[in-house]
């Protein structure tokens, strides 16, 4: 979220490695508190790290494709920027941020050759989701999604590489891919 870091981050890159292609924004923090509960300092945290800071790279990103007239932007945002998740005020917020951050990118890069797509995982194992989900919300989550269960990290990582890849991808922008083992579809069932 420190913009001037952002920018010499991306200048160091461009010496070190070349031109920049593909950006995938996956940094994030979470925290599961009520509404009721969240203080504004919590909120603007999370604000910053997940939605600024997705803005901020996805911004020096583009403008260093912007030469080459070519690229791909993939942010991670969240099945909760998508639906009302307990708990997830400010990281609801924050993710929905994202998505819509990535319409409007996508729109506004599309004549450039650059495209912008997210990604919107539901329950995944890593290692903050062990450390963040009780017994209680794991059950939860698992009653809710239809394949029960969670999701791995190399179902993000292989959906990151079909959108990264222009001769696979080339015509997708503007898009969230929700990959949640079918939550954000579900209604009822048994």
């Amino acid at each position: 979220s420190d913009e001037k870091a952002v920018v010499a981050a991306f200048e160091q890159c461009g010496n070190d490695y070349g031109p920049l292609s593909g950006l995938v924004n996956s940094a994030g923090i979470g925290r599961e508190i009520p509404a009721m509960d969240t203080d504004a300092a919590t909120f603007r945290k999370i604000l910053d790290i997940n939605l600024i800071g997705s803005f901020l790279t996805s911004r020096e990103a583009a403008r260093r494709m912007l030469p080459q007239k070519v690229g791909a932007i993939v942010n991670i945002a969240s099945v909760s920027g998508i639906r009302g998740n307990y708990g997830r005020v400010a990281y609801g917020a924050s993710k929905a941020g994202i998505i819509q951050m990535t319409r409007v990118m996508a729109v506004e890069l599309a004549k450039e050759g650059i495209r912008v797509n997210a990604i919107a995982p539901g329950p995944i194992e890593t290692p903050l989701v062990r450390e963040m989900h009780s017994a209680a919300t794991r059950k939860a989550w698992i009653d809710t999604v239809p394949q029960r269960r969670y999701g791995e990290a190399n179902d993000i990582a292989s959906a990151v590489l079909f959108l990264l890849d222009s001769s696979k991808s080339g015509y997708v922008t503007g898009q969230t891919l929700s990959i949640d083992g079918g939550f954000t579809a579900a209604g009822i069932f048994v």
